[in-house]
């Protein structure tokens, strides 16, 4: 096994007792061990983060801790998450470096990436410094707490790219599974899309888009990265044997069914708490990183203490979304919405199951055939979710 190998086990050891997850199987002289690293590691990291900590600071409800925040600007104001802002009940009230507390007032909301921004009363914090760097894939990631030590780390694992599925160009053709010819065959057209108003048909074939060669479903995705909803593309389609220039007007990627009972999030809490708003964000970095939902709202480092945006969300066991520095910065020339009108922005997923005794299961169940057809959807749903997100990593 190489070194790397090894580093990446130790590192996502120290990383889950970190995060107060319990890891199997460990010996007691192995935890030790563990434990042992994950305090080194801390007190190397240190210096990376010693200078963002001083821009970090916790925001209180009253006597429960709901998030972090980033101070900006000339220290007067504090960018934190705005559904845990909103539903939190008492005064608001930040404390910084664990052993001030500053009192705090909503000033501004950003609804659709779920940020506020907060006014610090009395004299002026440390404003951050942000950076222009972008991280590459597999770059390091740390998050401090505001007294200086370690939140969470862990590495990039998805470049930058857009959360909101309903901003994305949608061309509305499902490929032919197993063909192997030139191009792209249609297997169907979705209803009301501009494919279905160009009239494409099952069976034509997609050869190229614009002066691009398409040699199959991957290249006509790639063909398509970065167009944006509304543009009209020029398609090459071949159609019982003749070839025809075709214009199709891209429309928005349909929103994808949900899942019943909240199996979905249900399946995404296993991994522990999470964040409430967790999807949608137009600009977000990847990351296996794990803060607690009540660590959201900081910023974010890479090795050489640069700050390369914040914690947008905890979204499941494995996944955590970070704003770059550069679109929260572009983000803050915008005015922002009244506090007192702004909508917060809840998560797709349906209400859970009623409470109490559990129903009887099987074929023999009252509606046990009827809940076995529901399950079936479901996973086919989960399955279309998952295509969907894979889909989505081909794109900026």
């Amino acid at each position: 096994m190489k070194p790397i190998v090894y580093l990446t086990i130790s590192l996502s050891l120290v990383n889950g007792l970190m995060a107060q997850d319990d890891i199997p199987l460990l010996m007691p002289e192995e935890r030790q061990a563990v434990d042992s690293q994950a305090t080194e590691f801390s007190e190397a990291i240190a210096p990376a983060i010693a200078t963002a900590a001083k821009s970090t600071v916790r925001v209180w409800a009253g006597a429960r801790r709901i998030a972090y925040g980033t101070v900006i600007g000339d220290g007067s104001r504090i960018l934190s998450k705005w559904s845990e802002v909103a539903r939190a009940t008492g005064e608001l009230r930040v404390d910084v470096s664990g052993n001030e507390y500053r009192q705090v007032k909503l000033s501004g909301v950003y609804e659709d990436e779920d940020l506020v921004v907060m006014e610090v009363i009395g004299k002026p914090l440390t404003p951050v410094k942000w950076s222009s760097e972008t991280p590459k894939l597999g770059a390091f990631l740390a998050a401090p707490q505001p007294d200086g030590r370690l939140a969470a780390f862990g590495v990039v694992s998805v470049l930058e790219r857009n959360l909101r599925d309903t901003d994305l160009a949608y061309l509305g053709v499902i490929g032919e599974p197993g063909y192997t010819g030139q191009g792209v065959k249609i297997h169907e057209i979705a209803a009301g899309s501009g494919a279905a108003a160009a009239g494409l048909k099952p069976g034509n074939v997609i050869t190229k888009v614009g002066n691009r060669s398409i040699s199959g479903l991957l290249a006509l995705k790639n063909a398509l990265t970065g167009v944006a909803p509304g543009t009209t593309i020029a398609l090459l389609v071949e159609a019982n044997g003749k070839a025809d220039n075709v214009n199709v007007l891209l429309g928005n990627r349909p929103k994808l069914p949900q899942f019943s009972g909240d199996r979905l999030a249900q399946m995404e809490r296993m991994g522990g708490a999470i964040s409430e708003v967790r999807d949608s964000f137009t600009h977000a970095i990847q990351s296996d990183m794990r803060p607690k939902p009540n660590q959201i709202g900081g910023p974010v480092v890479d090795l050489n203490g640069e700050v390369l945006g914040i914690t947008v969300a905890r979204a499941d066991r494995t996944r955590s979304f970070i704003m770059p520095a550069t679109a929260v910065v572009n983000l803050l020339k915008k005015e922002a919405g009244n506090p007192a009108i702004a909508q917060v922005r809840k998560p797709d997923d349906e209400p859970p199951l009623p409470t109490g005794a559990p129903a009887p299961r099987g074929r023999g169940a009252p509606g046990g055939e009827a809940r076995m057809r529901r399950h079936l959807a479901d996973m086919q749903r989960l399955m279309d979710h998952l295509r969907a997100e894979m889909d989505g990593l081909e794109k900026p």
